[in-house]
């Protein structure tokens, strides 16, 4: 029996998805979340097929015979013999595209303490909207509470975190946005593991986040 995926990307996303208008970061997101949703991958391949009729019955645009050749020439120009690469030992369980963005997919990133509950290793994608990275919460840790400053999405890929909100496990896609203050807390049974993209920093909301609010920082790469 599958287990089921309560929290999941709009719709809006799914066709933004499907045709290849969503932003980097959040494409990999939501690729994350169809690694582990059935129903989702099954609406994103609807969508495909939509794309691909409205295709079908659009009307063919004339080109230039030059245009077409000076395109075959540049591909014919930067062709190269690939090197032969012996793939890496990803984590298991994890997406590919998660394991391909880890700098040495043989081991766990590295990891940053950013709390005595929390560590950090950040994910470069080459975009510079987002910070992408995967956040771990040990088990049983909390988080500090914080509002947030601008969008952050969040797909757990291991375990699970409950908020004042709800429980997240698996697959989930979660949203938050400024004004959505929370509290996060890895489940007891083990340390659970998401994968986020941040537009901006988070605020926290203890009397503390007065002195550490002006230091906090996204960095998108």
């Amino acid at each position: 029996m599958s287990k089921v995926i309560n929290h999941h990307p709009s719709i809006e996303m799914l066709v933004e998805f499907s045709a290849g208008t969503l932003d980097t970061a959040t494409s990999i997101c939501v690729a994350s979340h169809l690694h582990f949703c059935p129903c989702c991958r099954a609406e994103v391949a609807r969508l495909d097929q939509v794309g691909a009729q409205l295709m079908a019955i659009s009307s063919p645009q004339e080109i230039d015979d030059s245009i077409f050749e000076e395109v075959m020439r540049k591909i014919d120009e930067g062709h190269t013999e690939e090197p032969v690469i012996e793939p890496k030992k990803g984590i298991q369980g994890f997406p590919e595209h998660i394991n391909k963005l880890i700098h040495d997919a043989a081991e766990m990133p590295i990891w940053k303490r950013l709390s005595k509950s929390m560590e950090v290793a950040k994910l470069f994608t080459g975009q510079s909207k987002y910070e992408v990275a995967l956040h771990k919460i040990c088990a049983g840790g909390t988080t500090p509470q914080h509002d947030h400053r601008g969008t952050e999405y969040t797909v757990v890929l291991k375990g699970s975190f409950s908020d004042e909100k709800s429980v997240y496990t698996e697959g989930d896609f979660i949203v938050r946005e400024p004004g959505d203050i929370h509290q996060p807390m890895g489940a007891k049974n083990g340390e659970c593991i998401c994968l986020s993209a941040q537009e901006a920093p988070i605020k926290l909301t203890s009397p503390l986040g007065f002195f550490l609010n002006p230091w906090l920082r996204v960095n998108p790469a």
